[in-house]
């Protein structure tokens, strides 16, 4: 089974991620919890991948719809050689923080800030170009956060604020993953703000239960608030 958290920075996806992982290894689930980008200090190919993934401004790259499709594509591939298929083999529940809805979303934001055209071709462009990665998740929670809600969280986590252009981008991030959950039952949107660690856990837990069978005994989740 592969379960993805999905957001903007600052959304609280990481720390979901290892709720949610918890959780389940209290309840005797196999779980294997990938980090965002694993690949980096895992093998020489996907720290290559990433190193040219890398160029230009941390969340648009390089400005190219098709460019950073491309090499996040890659970067998944790899990701899901090197350790998505293995543990799903020997029956392991994975949980991606960030998966196959991240390339589409930021891809589609591309779209969506420099192109004109029908949303609707540009979704299945990107849903056949992200489909060369390996398995979309059984079920992607989108921790669904206001953008500049989740600017501001990410800003003073990194300690720096985020240029006007990056506020921007972000925006149609946001905007991004609102057309991609309209059209895809698999990728499921929890409202976020306003709600503890603890409350935002217990709404994982429920989203996740409705779409894909792992035990979810909520009352023996025990999260600081």
């Amino acid at each position: 089974m592969l379960i993805a958290l999905e957001g903007l920075p600052g959304a609280g996806k990481t720390t979901q991620c290892r709720l949610l992982a918890d959780h389940l290894n209290r309840q005797g689930t196999p779980v294997n919890y990938l980090p965002d980008n694993l690949t980096r200090s895992e093998d020489t190919l996907g720290s290559t991948l990433l190193d040219l993934f890398a160029g230009g401004d941390p969340f648009s790259r390089h400005g190219s719809a098709i460019t950073d499709t491309m090499l996040a594509t890659a970067i998944r591939t790899n990701t899901v050689a090197t350790h998505i298929a293995p543990a799903l083999t020997l029956g392991q529940t994975v949980i991606e923080d960030r998966g196959a809805h991240t390339i589409l979303s930021y891809s589609l934001a591309t779209l969506l800030q420099k192109h004109a055209g029908p949303i609707e071709d540009g979704i299945r462009w990107l849903q056949a170009v992200a489909a060369l990665s390996g398995p979309v998740a059984d079920v992607a929670v989108w921790l669904r956060l206001p953008a500049d809600d989740a600017i501001t969280r990410a800003a003073l986590r990194e300690g720096h604020p985020y240029t006007a252009e990056q506020h921007a981008f972000l925006r149609h991030v946001h905007d991004a993953y609102t057309h991609l959950a309209a059209d895809d039952p698999r990728l499921v949107p929890v409202d976020v703000r306003g709600l503890t660690p603890h409350q935002v856990h217990q709404a994982v837990l429920h989203a996740v239960a409705d779409h894909v069978p792992i035990p979810t005994s909520v009352e023996s989740s025990s999260v600081k608030q």
